[in-house]
């Protein structure tokens, strides 16, 4: 199964995305957290800081894994829930890794291969949930890096929302399903819990 999650900056995808994950686990089932940023900065230092002191009140296993998922997808099992936040920064550091980001064939590959590491992580555990962020109320960017993220952002959402169970966007805090019905084990999906 897996559970998308998008929406802005700051709107509770994290916090529901956490819950979402231990709802879908069983009590013999593992958490884990696949954490894709990279300290920028002081402020994204504190955001990483910040979910991290989250993850360690539960039974969280974490892997900092901010690139190159495929390296990490053969440890996971059927017993396995896993919570990947997020596929912004985890497409940025694809994406950006070297100088090749400005030729729109071998980021279209990249894409295909981030999409085929999330379905092979997908089939071999009981539940993915991804989050990621809606960049695209803006417009079409003008500079060629902005445009070239965007649009392979946005390919992978498409193709993830395709596969899932459920699809969510976070707004103002309030999960609004926008496929499926029943993202977290057999109850209904229901806001108020959160």
């Amino acid at each position: 199964m897996i559970v998308f999650i998008s929406g802005g900056v700051r709107s509770g995808k994290s916090r529901v995305a956490e819950q979402c994950a231990q709802r879908l686990a069983d009590e013999g089932d593992r958490l884990h957290y696949i954490a894709t940023a990279k300290k920028t900065d002081e402020e994204m230092a504190e955001r990483i800081r910040h979910h991290q002191l989250q993850r360690e009140k539960g039974r969280w296993k974490t892997w900092e894994q901010p690139h190159t998922l495929r390296e990490i997808v053969s440890f996971f099992h059927t017993c396995d829930v896993v919570l990947l936040d997020c596929l912004t920064n985890l497409w940025a550091n694809e994406m950006f890794q070297d100088e090749q980001w400005q030729i729109e064939e071998k980021m279209q590959k990249r894409a295909q291969n981030v999409y085929r590491d999330i379905l092979d992580l997908a089939s071999r555990t009981k539940g993915l949930v991804i989050v990621s962020n809606e960049l695209f109320n803006g417009g079409v960017p003008s500079d060629a890096g902005t445009y070239l993220y965007m649009k392979g952002l946005g390919w992978l959402h498409q193709q993830i929302v395709a596969v899932s169970s459920v699809a969510i966007v976070m707004q103002y805090g309030i999960p609004i399903v926008k496929k499926g019905e029943r993202p977290c084990g057999t109850e209904p999906f229901l806001p108020c819990n959160f």
